[in-house]
């Protein structure tokens, strides 16, 4: 047990929030503070403890206003006590990046732990369908930095080596690098290929020979950090290039959704290529009072009829019975259960351990609608626990069959929104992003409202937008959005499968084909 708290130094890998160890994701989840490097992607920021301070690692702090030295700030919270994980992008001590902070925590008697990240060199390479090593071809590779802080290479040792280059440098510096390259005796016909932004959604990847690698660079329009592979394995790249060939990669697709509901829809979009934006455009909340759905609760037993229209009905529905110390016993055996579609008997099964007697085809309140028995349901009792805001066709046709209909709200949406809003304006604005996706009625109108109702024409020009079905669909058209894509399977998966194929023949980015030159 340490006498003080204890430092985790932890690599996140090169920018992919996937690539981190579990090791180092498990310590950044239970962490009290997390200070951590700008350049961290925020999807990998989310994935701290709710309670974790986080703090940018510029030396900065809320209470100051003068910079003091990371480790400075690291050797103080853990003489508090406190659980520290200091992000790194890439790895803590890949080229003495964190070098510095562990003597210096050696040094204080702070104990600390390294957790190694993936190296941008190993990770842009793979990404990119570059393997460094080819039994009979190239048997080594060199990895090494090129940047204006470093003592000069030599370059003629370079040009000698048999294997792979992997060069961490920046665009500005390729024509150099190439030049020197070739001045120490390296053949212009050698494979050069350079990688921008490697491993991200939109990573981008420019190839030719050596000694045109400088003038590919311009025409391009390259910029910021590169990793420059050189050598013939880079010819290998169009036979394994797996990664910018799914069909969403170069694209940016906004999810309108809660955050705590969007980690399957950001799963299935990631899959395909996609870079995810979440910008929630509602957020759930508990119902204005509880009385309605507590009194259906105490009287379930008597409901013929149960229907649950979505997930977060189930969610809030089994949160209440829990409350009220209850669970699904308080059904009647005799009552029928109807699940919307196949996600909400999902969150039944999983959170009410209850099977539902009925999912129609279609996943809306008219699919409800024909697979109930319409003959039957004359006197029948029908609870709808739902959010407070809804369409409504069913309970209105339920009365129409005869049907005793109490709906009572167990919980409602709000308007989302926040800091990240005055960024989301800008990213549509800049045509930053390619697609906004919407899953309910309700994320439309809330996206409006939030983006403004005044600017949603100008802001919404040239971006695409998907709706999860028909209901949606007319929503949006009603406030001036026209879909260019909706589900015909009223699911996170069945959405994420017309995406692909709208931008299947919508290419994302200028390809680079060298084999055609």
């Amino acid at each position: 047990m340490y006498e003080t708290g204890v430092v985790y130094l932890v690599g996140t890998g090169p920018s992919d929030p996937g690539l981190i160890t579990a090791r180092g994701l498990a310590l950044l989840e239970h962490a009290d503070v997390v200070v951590y490097e700008p350049s961290i992607p925020a999807a990998l920021l989310e994935r701290c403890s709710k309670n974790a301070v986080l703090i940018p690692a510029d030396g900065r702090t809320d209470d100051s206003d003068s910079p003091r030295h990371v480790h400075e700030i690291l050797i103080q919270l853990a003489e508090d006590g406190k659980k520290v994980v200091r992000l790194h992008q890439e790895d803590p001590f890949l080229f003495g990046k964190g070098v510095e902070e562990a003597k210096a925590l050696t040094r204080a008697g702070i104990p600390f732990e390294v957790i190694p990240g993936v190296s941008v060199g190993l990770a842009a390479p793979a990404y990119a369908g570059i393997p460094l090593c080819i039994p009979g071809e190239s048997t080594c590779f060199t990895v090494l930095e090129v940047s204006g802080a470093d003592p000069p290479h030599d370059y003629s040792a370079l040009a000698r080596n048999e294997g792979t280059l992997v060069i961490l440098t920046s665009a500005d510096r390729i024509g150099e690098i190439a030049r020197n390259l070739l001045d120490a005796g390296l053949p212009g016909e050698t494979w050069s290929v350079a990688i921008e932004r490697g491993g991200l959604a939109d990573q981008r990847v420019s190839e030719d020979r050596l000694d045109g690698a400088a003038r590919t660079a311009v025409d391009r329009k390259l910029q910021g950090s590169i990793v420059l592979v050189v050598g013939e394995a880079g010819r290998h790249r169009w036979e394994m290039n797996w990664f910018e060939g799914r069909p969403l990669h170069g694209r940016r697709i906004l999810v309108t959704r809660p955050r705590e509901q969007a980690e399957d829809f950001v799963a299935h979009l990631e899959e395909v290529g996609a870079e995810v934006r979440v910008v929630p455009a509602i957020r759930l909340a508990a119902p204005a009072e509880w009385g309605p759905l507590d009194r259906a609760i105490g009287n379930l037993g008597a409901y013929d009829w149960v229907i649950f229209t979505s997930a977060n009905g189930v969610r809030f529905f089994a949160e209440r019975l829990a409350a009220l110390g209850a669970d699904s016993r308080v059904f009647s055996r005799e009552s029928r259960i109807v699940a919307i579609g196949p996600g909400t008997a999902k969150a039944l099964e999983s959170a009410l351990r209850l099977r539902a007697d009925v999912v129609p085809k279609k996943f809306v309140a008219e699919g409800i609608l024909e697979a109930l028995p319409k003959e039957e349901m004359a006197g029948r009792r029908v609870l709808i626990p739902r959010a407070a805001e809804a369409r409504e066709i069913l309970p209105d046709t339920l009365r129409a069959w005869g049907a005793e209909v109490d709906v009572v709200s167990a919980y409602q949406t709000l308007p989302g929104g926040g800091e990240e809003v005055v960024r989301l304006r800008a990213e549509l604005k800049e045509g930053r992003i390619d697609m906004v996706t919407f899953t309910s009625s309700s994320t439309v109108r809330h996206f409006v409202d939030m983006v403004g109702e005044n600017k949603i024409a100008d802001l919404m020009s040239g971006v695409a937008v998907a709706s999860i079905g028909p209901v949606t669909s007319q929503t949006a058209r009603e406030l001036g959005l026209d879909p260019e894509v909706e589900a015909r399977e009223s699911t996170v998966r069945g959405l994420t499968r017309e995406i692909a194929d709208y931008f299947r023949f919508h290419p994302a980015l200028d390809w680079d084909d060298p084999w055609s030159r």
